[in-house]
C-alpha cells in the first residue's frame, strides 16, 4: 500500500487532503455548537481527528493540539485490550479519559468511534474536549489520581448506534453538574457522527482503496517533510532550563522544581532529553508520560513543523527521553490535575531550544518562548461553589488563552495573542463570565509591564479585577507564591515582565456596595490598597484551596511573552509610545530600557537617554561577578590573531568564528573573543546577579522575599546583554551557567 500511495492521482490526492481538513473543521465546530461549556465553545479546547484502522493519526484539525497526539495512544490501547472482547462494531462510540494512557489529566475526555465499510473496520474518528469537572475533590486538593474524579479506560457510551443511557448516567452523575458534562459528552458524539458520515462519503467518492492509500500517504509525507526540515538545520546541542513551584502537601510549603530540556539534532533526527528534571511532586503538579509527550507534540507543531500535515508522521524523527518518577513522567498513582501547567513549563524549554536551533539555521521567523510570569502562586483559576442563581460554578476560568506571545528578531510579541495549545482558541466575554460565575468585573485590560523587556518586547497578557457577588460558598485553588520567574528570554531579552498583582483582598463587606454606587471602583491592581478598597488576605496554612467570601476582591494577571535581544537596543520612541499607551511603566522604561522621558507629552530625552544607557552598561561591567569575563577562554596567541571569519551566527550578537582550523566564539559587535567553539561562552562573560526586588521594587503580596532572580550575562568588550537566565536559590545547581549552545562535535562549517 505504501508503494501504491506514491502512484495516487495528484489532483485527487490534494482534493482528498483539503476535504479531510474541512471535514475535521466541521466536526470541531459541531462540538462547539452543541456544548454548553465556555472552555469549549469560546475557549476552543476541543479537537476532531482521523486515524488509520490500526490507530495512527492521519490528520487533525486546528483545535486543541494536545488532544490529537494523545488519542493515538488511546486507540492503540483500545485495540489491544478490547479488540476481541467485547470487540468493535459499526455505530460504537467509546469514552476514554485515563491520563496515564492518553491525555494530560482526567478532564481531557475523548470519545472514539470506529468507522466501518460493511463489516470491515477502515478507520477511526475521535472528538476530544476539556471538560470542567469529572467529580473527585475540587482542584488543588488532590494528592493521588484517585482523587481527581472518574478515570475510564474505554466504555461504550454508544453501542451499535444505540445511545447507552445507563453508561451516560454513570459518567455524568459522578460530576457536580451532570447537565453541563452531559452536553460535553453529547457534543463529542454529535461530532463523531459528522466525521464518520463525511469520511464514508469520501470513501464512496474516491473509492475505499484510494482513501486508505491517501491516508497512508499523508502520514508518509508528514514524516518526509519533517525529516527534510531537520536536514536543513544545523547539527548541534541546545539546552534550556525553566523553574516552577508546587505545594508540598507533607510540609504545607512551596517546593521549587526545574525542568531541563537537552536537545540534540543530528542529520534528520531530533532527540529531547529531560534527565535533569526534578522528581515528581506530592500535590497534583505532575504530568504523566502520555501528557508530556502530547505537550511536546504541540511545541513541535507550533514552532518547527507548522507547515507539515498534522499527522503522527511528523513526530517519527523525534525521540524523547523522560525518566520515570520525574515531574514530567510521574509514577502511578500520582495526581496530575495540574499537568497542563507543568506542560507549559516543558513547552517553554522545548520552544526555547527550537528557536535557537532555527536561528542558527538562518531563520528569522522564530519566537522567544511564550507564557512567562515573574511569580506564580496565589489564587488560581479553578473555582467551586454556586453562583447567585444557585447553579454550580463551572470551575475553570480560562483568560490564560489570551497570553502574550514571545518577541521575534524583527518585531514585538502579540498582546493577548493566544495559547500554544490552540491555534483557534479564545477567551470568554466578561458578560458571559458574569452569567455563569459569581463575579462582578471591575476591569479586564492589557497587563502593564506584563510583556518581557527586550530589543523587541514580549506581548503582554491581560489582568483582571473582580468582586465575588451573590455566592456564599465560592472557593478557588490556591498555592504558595513561587517568588521566582517562570519563563526564558532569548538572546538578552528578559524571561518575563515584572508587573501585576495576583492576590485576594478582604473588603469591608456589604458597605462596599454603597461605595460602588457612587461610580467609583478600582481599575488598576495597585489602587485596591492605595485607595483603601481592601487588604491582602493570605492564608497562614496552605491546603490547596481557600474560601472567597462575598464582596472580597480578586486581582490576577495572565502570562506574557518573553523578550528578544538587549533592551538597551530598543528604539527610545518605541519605549515612550508603550509608556503613553500604558503597556510599560515609567519605572521599567528607566530601569530596564534606560529611556529618560520628558514630563511633557512623555517623549524621550535623547541626550539623557544616551547618558542613562551608558550608565547601565557601565553598571553591568562594574557590578558583574568578580573575575567573570576576565578568565581567558583562549590563549593570548589565539586572541591576538586577526582575520577571523564568521561561519555560523548562533545568537544575535555571537557567532562561531574561524581562522585556519581554529574555531572560537566571538562577539559580532565588538570582536571580543570568548572561548573555543565547544566551550560555554557564559563562563567567559561578565555575570551580574539581579534580585527581582531590584527590578520590581515590590514583594509578592504575601510579603515574602524572592527565592529567585536573574543572572545577566554581558559581553566584556561592549557590555551587550547576551542572555538573562533565571536562578532559584533553593536549587543551588541553578547558579551554574547553563550551556545553551554547543556545535556538533567535529562539525565543519562552510
Amino acid at each position: 500500500m505504501a508503494s501504491r500511495a506514491l502512484e495516487l492521482n495528484a489532483v485527487n490526492y490534494e482534493m482528498f487532503l483539503h476535504r479531510l481538513w474541512a471535514i475535521g473543521e466541521e466536526g470541531r465546530t459541531s462540538i462547539q455548537r452543541v456544548t454548553s461549556s465556555p472552555i469549549v465553545s469560546q475557549g476552543g479546547e476541543c479537537m476532531a481527528s482521523f486515524y488509520t484502522a490500526d490507530g495512527v493519526m492521519v490528520l487533525a484539525c486546528s483545535g486543541h493540539l494536545r488532544f490529537a497526539a494523545a488519542t493515538s495512544d488511546a486507540i492503540k490501547k483500545l485495540i489491544d485490550w478490547y479488540g476481541k472482547s467485547p470487540g468493535f462494531y459499526d455505530g460504537d462510540q467509546i469514552f476514554f479519559n485515563d491520563p496515564y494512557i492518553a491525555g494530560a489529566h482526567t478532564f481531557d475526555m475523548m470519545i472514539i468511534k470506529p468507522v466501518f465499510d460493511g463489516e470491515k473496520l477502515i478507520a477511526w474518528v475521535a472528538s476530544s474536549i476539556h471538560t470542567a469537572d469529572t467529580g473527585g475533590v475540587l482542584r488543588g486538593l488532590a494528592s493521588e489520581v484517585y482523587h481527581e474524579g472518574i478515570r475510564i479506560q474505554g466504555l461504550k457510551v454508544v453501542e451499535r448506534g444505540e445511545f447507552r443511557e445507563d453508561v451516560f448516567r454513570c459518567l455524568t452523575q459522578q460530576c457536580r453538574d451532570p447537565e453541563y458534562v452531559g452536553m460535553d459528552v453529547k457534543s463529542q458524539i454529535a461530532s463523531n457522527n459528522v466525521l464518520a458520515k463525511r469520511y464514508l462519503e469520501l470513501a464512496e467518492k474516491f473509492g475505499l482503496e484510494f482513501v486508505s492509500a491517501a491516508g497512508k500517504k499523508i502520514i508518509e509525507d508528514s514524516e518526509k517533510l519533517a525529516r527534510a526540515r531537520l536536514r536543513g538545520l544545523p547539527d548541534g546541542h541546545w539546552a534550556s532550563r525553566v523553574f516552577g513551584t508546587a505545594l508540598d502537601r507533607k510540609e504545607g510549603e512551596m517546593k521549587a522544581y526545574q525542568i531541563v530540556c537537552s536537545m540534540t539534532k543530528k542529520g534528520e533526527e531530533l532527540s529531547l532529553d529531560f534527565t535533569e528534571t526534578s522528581p515528581q511532586m506530592t500535590d497534583s503538579t505532575n504530568s504523566t508520560l502520555a501528557g508530556t509527550t502530547a505537550q511536546i507534540a504541540v511545541v513541535l507543531t507550533d514552532f518547527l513543523f507548522w507547515d507539515v500535515p498534522w499527522s503522527d508522521g511528523r513526530l517519527r524523527p523525534v525521540a524523547v527521553n523522560i525518566p520515570e518518577g520525574t515531574i514530567l513522567n510521574c509514577s502511578f498513582p500520582a495526581a496530575c490535575g495540574e499537568a497542563p501547567a507543568v506542560g507549559v513549563q516543558a513547552k517553554i524549554a522545548v520552544s526555547d531550544c527550537i528557536a535557537r536551533m532555527l536561528y542558527g539555521g538562518g531563520h528569522k521567523d522564530i519566537n522567544a518562548p511564550w507564557q512567562g510570569v515573574w511569580y506564580g502562586g496565589g489564587p488560581g483559576f479553578f473555582y467551586g461553589g454556586h453562583n447567585r442563581s444557585g447553579l454550580v460554578v463551572a470551575q475553570g476560568l480560562y483568560d490564560g488563552h489570551g497570553a502574550g506571545l514571545g518577541a521575534t528578531p524583527t518585531r514585538d510579541g502579540v498582546h493577548c495573542g493566544g495559547n500554544m495549545n490552540i491555534p483557534s482558541g479564545g477567551i470568554s466575554d466578561v458578560e458571559r463570565i458574569e452569567m455563569q460565575y459569581p463575579f462582578l468585573y471591575f476591569t479586564r485590560n492589557l497587563h502593564r509591564d506584563g510583556g518581557a523587556p527586550g530589543k523587541y518586547a514580549g506581548g503582554a497578557g491581560s489582568f483582571r479585577i473582580y468582586m465575588i457577588y451573590g455566592s456564599q460558598d465560592c472557593s478557588v485553588s490556591y498555592r504558595p507564591y513561587s517568588r521566582l520567574p517562570e519563563g526564558v528570554g532569548l538572546y538578552g531579552g528578559y524571561p518575563a515582565g515584572i508587573g501585576g498583582i495576583r492576590a485576594i483582598f478582604e473588603t469591608t463587606g456589604r458597605p462596599i456596595m454603597a461605595r460602588l454606587k457612587t461610580g467609583s471602583y478600582p481599575t488598576q491592581p495597585e489602587q485596591i490598597e492605595t485607595e483603601d478598597w481592601g487588604t491582602v488576605s493570605h492564608p497562614k496554612e496552605m491546603r490547596g484551596r481557600v474560601a472567597l467570601p462575598e464582596f472580597c476582591i480578586v486581582a490576577d494577571f495572565v502570562a506574557g511573552g518573553s523578550g528578544y535581544g538587549d533592551p538597551l537596543d530598543r528604539e527610545p520612541e518605541r519605549v515612550a509610545r508603550d509608556v503613553r499607551v500604558g503597556i510599560v511603566s515609567p519605572h521599567v522604561a528607566n530601569e530596564v530600557y534606560g529611556v529618560v522621558l520628558r514630563r511633557e507629552h512623555c517623549l524621550p530625552d535623547g541626550e539623557a537617554t544616551e547618558k542613562r544607557r551608558r550608565e547601565i552598561r557601565e553598571n553591568r561591567l562594574r557590578e558583574g561577578k568578580a573575575g567573570s569575563g576576565s578568565t581567558p577562554g583562549l590563549s593570548e596567541s589565539v586572541r591576538g590573531l586577526a582575520g577571523w571569519k564568521e561561519i555560523r551566527r548562533f545568537h544575535e550578537c555571537l557567532a562561531v568564528m574561524q581562522r585556519n582550523t581554529v574555531q572560537v566564539i566571538g562577539c559580532v559587535r565588538c570582536g571580543h573573543l570568548f572561548c573555543e567553539a565547544k566551550d560555554n561562552y557564559k563562563r567567559f562573560a561578565v555575570r551580574r546577579t539581579r534580585d527581582l526586588l531590584d527590578l520590581a521594587h515590590c514583594a509578592v503580596p504575601s510579603g515574602e522575599t524572592y527565592i529567585g532572580g536573574y543572572h545577566e550575562y554581558c559581553c566584556p568588550g561592549c557590555a551587550t546583554l547576551l542572555q538573562v537566565d533565571t536562578f532559584c536559590s533553593l536549587l543551588p545547581a541553578s547558579h551554574e551557567p547553563l550551556q545553551d549552545f554547543e556545535p556538533a562535535a567535529g562539525l565543519i562549517f562552510f
